[in-house]
């Protein structure tokens, strides 16, 4: 039974079962296979150039971000394409699903209402703006474990999962952390560890303020400097947000449950060696308040 329950101005809750949320995730992926060939191509709002656009990132979503119901927040205008999507193949053909199953979630969805369900007439613009701004980091997120797809951390780990651990480390550490650093978190190995440039950054419309923070933690093979003085050399010169990252990737790497996998004098040189790190960097941002 699909549920769905507003949580904040631009987030709800969508709870279904596991087998309507595969079904739903073989509508979109359809939808966005097929767009031209649907009335999706005049029912999205905004600039016809980005509804297409709209449809991939929602299916890209769906596969590689969000685990299976419920989803505690997912974005509004995200519920009203899935929405959207399925109550478009409602009585059509969709290769691999049941023509029952279609209808019937497209007569759930019907019956939910789901645009009765958010009521935007009070929403402030600082309101608008912090919705759109979960929007842009959830898509961030979506990408990079999309990027780190089957790349593993030294304990045999999927490497996303250390990503995603720094960016909600550097959430709930500094709460004041811009957009850009939050960003930057989530993108901070790409250049090292996924074969991606800053022009491709730029490409995919990040600021350059979060391309600097990316830059700086990133390690260069040629800069002939030791870790130490990478470090050193961050804390003295780089950009604050760079900092933030820095600390709460190596607060991530230290963490004893992580260093429990790895061989007990491997562990241990590598606790050390994070340990006089992150100290250079607490200094840094005590010094910066």
């Amino acid at each position: 039974m699909i549920k769905v329950e507003r949580t904040e101005y631009g987030f709800g809750t969508f709870n279904c079962s596991l087998e309507e949320w595969e079904a739903i995730k073989t509508i979109v992926r359809y939808c966005a296979n097929n767009y031209r060939a649907t009335e999706l191509i005049y029912s999205i709002p905004g600039p016809e150039e980005h509804r297409r656009g709209k449809v991939e990132d929602l299916s890209e979503i769906m596969d590689h971000l969000w685990d299976s119901p419920p989803i505690e927040t997912m974005p509004r205008d995200q519920i009203f394409l899935i929405n959207q999507c399925v109550i478009e193949f409602d009585g059509k053909d969709v290769p691999d699903i049941d023509q029952n199953i279609v209808a019937g979630l497209a007569q759930q969805l019907h019956d939910l209402g789901v645009y009765d369900v958010f009521d935007d007439d009070n929403v402030t613009d600082e309101q608008w703006e912090e919705w759109a701004k979960e929007g842009r980091l959830q898509k961030t997120s979506s990408w990079v474990c999309k990027l780190h797809d089957g790349q593993v951390d030294k304990a045999g780990r999927p490497y996303a999962e250390h990503v995603l651990r720094v960016y909600e480390r550097v959430r709930e550490t500094f709460p004041d952390a811009n957009e850009d650093a939050l960003h930057a978190a989530l993108l901070h190995d790409v250049i090292e560890d996924c074969d991606i440039t800053s022009d491709d950054l730029r490409k995919h419309h990040y600021s350059e303020d979060t391309i600097k923070i990316v830059e700086a933690v990133t390690k260069s093979a040629d800069d002939g400097l030791t870790y130490a003085e990478r470090i050193e050399s961050l804390a003295e010169r780089g950009p604050l947000g760079a900092v933030q990252v820095k600390l709460c990737d190596l607060m991530d790497n230290s963490d004893p449950e992580r260093l429990k996998a790895l061989p007990e004098e491997k562990a241990a040189s590598l606790s050390k060696r994070y340990s006089r790190a992150i100290e250079v960097l607490k200094t840094r941002l005590e010094q910066a308040n």
